[in-house]
């Protein structure tokens, strides 16, 4: 195809009739038709408007003035060309050429190119020209939508950021998409918009700066149902706006952050000018996840500090000797904890069937007074105590029962703490108390139990006096046993503590929870046998590999290996002393084997239960006659308490236990007189 300067043609192409030029002119897609020397011999209007020139400026001239003019870059020049040779020499018969053109605006067009035969064979090239802007700018913002959510999933899959540094990043993501200067989150205190992050230079952008609500772009977004966004808020709110008076943005785009059901704040950004455009779906749609992001991390950061807190709660809990020291450790490190400062104790006093106040914060006293003794029916207290649930009223004021309705208090939570008590919280607005809360205040509950029982327990011994010295002597031997089997479901409950801050997943709270029951469980039946009942056990079928598992869960030496030889099938047993039995089996192999020790647990070659092999030192022949004598007297040897505990189990539930010679490691039998499988 030749691009040289030719005549100019005196009008429009002859060959094309007037009904075709009716047609033609008529469709909205710029047409041309080219001649195979190059020269333009035809244009319709909608191509005259397309390229910003008159129809005389291109008919009879070659294409390269478009690109003499600006208005096509020489590279997309090159392109069409190309095409048309290609098609004018029969190597293809249409092609369709993408590219930008401009004449004071950016526009990308569809430029599609074919040959075309007339009736007297003469060849053209026609080209059908359709603007695809709208198109182009629509994929452009969804490919930006795309890399800035990845761009977003990175930031928050960072593990060792704080949420201060990933919210920093994340506003400055934002910032950078919306082509917007100031980026901040808000938290709401009653009446009072706080700036918690910023980017940007705004003055009173910044952290810490706050202003009232009522003189913040903010109160739009807390009025809405949903995201707010304001092309030209000087527009929008008009210049005498409080809001606009103070901040001077000319444009604003907000959402919610919400943590659990409550409103936390805004997650916004702003410019000092308005917008060419107003902000598209896909811009609210970013926006919108960022609030839903800031809040799950709020909340994740809240209930780590909730479990840090619990923590230092327990410890202190387990220097409490009295149920009052349990009372007031609970109450004062609560209310720095949870910000409960209307909380109290009562203790249930079974001698005269009350529950009694033993410990109370200053500002519970402030507002309802000296906490009463309550009888049994007095108030909803009962109810809850009676019922050992956690109960939660939303508000006072439409539960009928309230002891003290004239109160200013509003919201409640209950915690029945066994039969030894109970807990309560208040506030005196409605619904004060979040799902993270309750679920907090749950696990409070359960340390707080387990710490009265242990309490009570140890009254309980202190009371028996001289008459039972022989007894308690016994007990404390128990009690070194009970200290010692509680280390395996202990230090798995610190695991998976551990694990359950790091990743905020129920799963791991779960096996806390069942972590703690199963001390629960444990100390309940080796108290049962330090009263002499040894032969206390609850028989049922039971998978054997699970309780395997569940026990090797429990021992925390990550290089220690454990291999278990299918098939194990069901055992009749009982489930927490099984457990006992396999947790203190496990822990002797790592304490005497060392933390790569290799366990190994499978059937015995006649069927008739189950053994336990380590790779360690093994016994020496005093020690196997030593541990198969254990369960015949009552009192502890050389070989250990972890094993004392294993032939309690095998006693209790009148099985065999044997300590074979081998060359290698330890070896344990358990027969139970049952077939395996």
């Amino acid at each position: 195809m030749e691009t040289g300067p030719h005549n100019e043609a005196s009008g429009d192409n002859e060959e094309i009739t007037n009904p075709d030029r009716s047609i033609i002119e008529a469709v909205r897609d710029g047409v041309f038709v080219v001649n195979l020397d190059g020269t333009i011999a035809y244009v319709n209007d909608s191509l005259c408007s397309l390229t910003g020139h008159e129809r005389n400026e291109l008919v009879g001239k070659t294409f390269d003035t478009l690109v003499e003019s600006g208005l096509v870059q020489s590279g997309e020049f090159d392109r069409f060309v190309t095409a048309i040779d290609n098609i004018a020499d029969g190597e293809i018969q249409d092609e369709i050429l993408t590219f930008e053109i401009g004449h004071g605006t950016e526009q990308v067009v569809d430029v599609r190119i074919s040959k075309h035969i007339r009736d007297d064979g003469t060849e053209d090239i026609v080209g059908v020209v359709r603007d695809v802007t709208e198109r182009e700018r629509r994929a452009r913002a969804a490919e930006q939508k795309q890399e800035v959510l990845a761009k977003l999933y990175q930031v928050g899959a960072e593990t060792g950021l704080t949420f201060e540094q990933k919210a920093e990043r994340i506003l400055s993501i934002g910032c950078e998409y919306l082509n917007l200067p100031y980026g901040f989150l808000t938290r709401l205190e009653e009446d009072v918009q706080k700036i918690v992050h910023a980017v940007g230079d705004h003055t009173l952008l910044q952290p810490d700066e706050s202003a009232p609500i009522e003189q913040s772009y903010c109160r739009k977004t807390i009025e809405s149902d949903s995201l707010v966004g304001m092309q030209d808020a000087r527009a929008e709110l008009g210049e005498n706006d409080p809001a606009y008076e103070l901040f001077e943005l000319g444009c604003y785009i907000g959402t919610k952050v919400m943590v659990g059901e409550a409103l936390y704040g805004t997650f916004c950004f702003a410019a000092p000018h308005d917008r060419d455009l107003e902000f598209t779906s896909g811009e609210r749609e970013v926006i919108r996840l960022l609030g839903q992001w800031a809040g799950y991390e709020l909340e994740r950061q809240r209930f780590e500090e909730r479990l840090e807190g619990l923590h230092g709660i327990s410890q202190q809990l387990l220097a409490a000797e009295t149920t009052t020291d349990v009372a007031e450790i609970t109450i004062e490190m609560g209310l720095d904890l949870f910000d409960l400062p209307v909380s109290a104790f009562w203790e249930y006093d079974a001698s005269e069937d009350v529950l009694r106040a033993v410990a109370e914060t200053d500002e519970a006293v402030r507002i309802v007074g000296e906490a009463p003794t309550f009888e049994r029916g007095d108030a909803l207290l009962w109810e809850s105590f009676d019922s050992s649930e956690l109960r939660h009223y939303e508000d006072l004021a439409e539960q009928p029962g309230v002891s003290n309705p004239e109160t200013p208090l509003r919201s409640e939570v209950h915690l029945p703490c066994g039969n030894h008590g109970i807990i309560t919280s208040a506030a005196t607005e409605p619904r004060a108390f979040d799902e993270i809360d309750i679920e907090s205040l749950r696990l409070l509950e359960a340390l707080v139990t387990e710490a009265i029982t242990a309490v009570k327990r140890e009254e309980q011994l202190a009371e028996r006096g001289e008459a039972l010295q022989r007894q308690n002597e016994r007990l404390e031997e128990f009690a070194d046993v009970v200290a010692h089997d509680l280390r395996n479901p202990l230090t798995g409950a610190v695991g998976f503590l551990e694990i359950a801050r790091k990743t905020n997943e129920s799963q791991h709270f779960e096996r806390v929870e069942q972590s703690l029951d199963r001390m629960d469980e444990l100390i309940d039946k080796l108290l049962m046998i330090a009263r002499g009942d040894r032969q206390a056990v609850n028989v049922r079928a039971l998978q054997l590999q699970s309780i395997i598992e569940e026990a090797w869960s429990y021992i925390d030496t990550p290089n220690a290996t454990l291999s278990v030889d299918d098939p194990l099938g069901e055992i009749q047993a009982d489930e927490t002393r099984l457990l006992q039995l396999f947790g203190n089996l496990f822990r002797n192999s790592v304490e005497h084997g060392g933390d790569d020790v290799a366990v190994e647990v499978g059937p015995l070659a006649d069927d008739k239960w189950f053994y336990v092999t380590d790779d360690g030192p093994g016994f020496s022949a005093e020690s196997r006659r030593e541990i198969e004598e254990l369960g015949k007297t009552d009192e502890l040897s050389g070989t250990g308490i972890g094993l004392m505990s294993v032939t309690d189990v095998v006693d209790a539930h009148e099985w065999e236990l044997t300590v074979p010679d081998t060359d290698d490691g330890a070896r344990i039998e358990i027969r139970t007189g049952e077939q395996s499988g």
